[in-house]
């Protein structure tokens, strides 16, 4: 029979020692220590292989395009045309939304009528000026009124026709058909996407692990976690006056467009490799007495060694001395260890990682 517990298809490894020990204590009295000392536990072991490991700190901030463009409403229309959606990719100078040409406030129609008259007129009067029928002065008025009127024109188009300044990908739309903008509304935004942006502020003390060209490992938690890479392509010479950090700006590649600008992203710098380390988990090391323990597997017995921390490798602990490549360290269940006490060794986790149950 094993000697843990299991509930709803889960063990509880350490409760039955509890329960068994707070029975004893309330039959027995006086004799508590003695009872628990001749108790199994069921424990877990991992066998203990040196490895590689890095440290690294993590910076977090937004990733935006490379080269990013956010559309704006000019004047207060209603939205008349959307030609494009999210994802499509578009040039410099295609339509992205169009206005309401007849609304109160755009002057388009009015500058479209004032433009084709003066340019009926203008064609008129260079025919004039070319068969010599007409003076050089009068000639240059209609062209100066054409020129006026086409210049008025195509600005009151570009207020109702809002289009990309830049080549790349329909990152946002912003708004819905018959929607009413007013002056400095988000219509859209294009971004360049096969490489993106990430700017965050380090402290005085990070600042020197950023150099110029130094690679780097973005993650996004999305639906799955997205991991991809990147270089420090700027490092701030100051710092800034308000927050007191320096800013780094990172280049992240993205020619998968697994990444979309506006993400929430970490970055992580390596700051340490460490060859043939070895390691343990930081819940597999206790403090007691002063001392830092870890309990391993021999023969049916747990027994205590004293260990030298070394880096804490973002959950894991380096162990410097005191635990060796072979041992098996109790990861489940040193809570309830004594030095020299009986356990059973129910699950074991080998080199290859995997868990098997004995």
């Amino acid at each position: 029979m094993r000697n843990y517990m299991s509930l709803s298809g889960k063990k509880i490894w350490g409760a039955t020692v509890i329960s068994i020990i707070s029975l004893i204590a309330g039959c027995s009295g006086g004799n508590q220590n003695g009872a628990a000392s001749q108790l199994t536990i069921s424990v877990k072991g991992e066998l203990i292989v040196p490895a590689s490991r890095e440290l690294t700190r993590t910076f977090t901030g937004s990733l935006e395009g490379e080269k990013q463009a956010v559309i704006l409403a000019k004047i207060s229309e209603a939205v008349e045309k959307i030609y494009v959606h999210e994802g499509n990719n578009v040039r410099a100078g295609d339509l992205i939304v169009s206005l309401d040409k007849s609304g109160p406030t755009s002057n388009y129609l009015q500058a479209m009528s004032v433009f084709k008259n003066s340019e009926k007129n203008y064609n008129k009067m260079k025919t004039l000026y070319d068969q010599g029928a007409i003076s050089e002065y009068q000639f240059d008025g209609a062209k100066t009124d054409y020129e006026v009127s086409r210049a008025n024109y195509e600005a009151a188009e570009q207020m109702v026709d809002l289009s990309s300044p830049i080549s790349g990908t329909v990152t946002a739309v912003d708004v819905s058909l018959g929607q009413y903008v007013a002056p400095g509304i988000k219509v859209a935004t294009i971004a360049q996407i096969d490489r993106l942006r990430m700017k965050f502020g380090v402290s005085s003390v990070d600042i020197g692990y950023f150099n110029i060209g130094a690679d780097v490992r973005v993650k996004v938690e999305a639906e799955s976690l997205l991991v991809g890479t990147g270089k420090v392509v700027a490092v701030a010479k100051s710092a800034d006056p308000v927050t007191r950090t320096f800013e780094i700006e990172v280049e992240v590649e993205n020619s998968a467009h697994q990444f979309k600008p506006g993400m929430f992203a970490k970055c992580d710098i390596i700051i340490g490799r460490y060859d043939n380390v070895v390691i343990a988990p930081r819940t597999a090391v206790l403090s007691r007495g002063g001392k830092d323990l870890v309990f391993v597997y021999s023969g049916g017995k747990s027994v205590a060694k004293e260990v030298v921390r070394g880096v804490d490798f973002n959950g894991v602990m380096g162990i410097k001395s005191g635990l060796e490549p072979g041992d098996t360290l109790i990861i489940v269940g040193q809570d309830y260890a004594v030095d020299g006490g009986a356990v059973k060794l129910a699950a074991f986790v080998g080199a290859d990682g995997k868990e098997i149950e004995l």
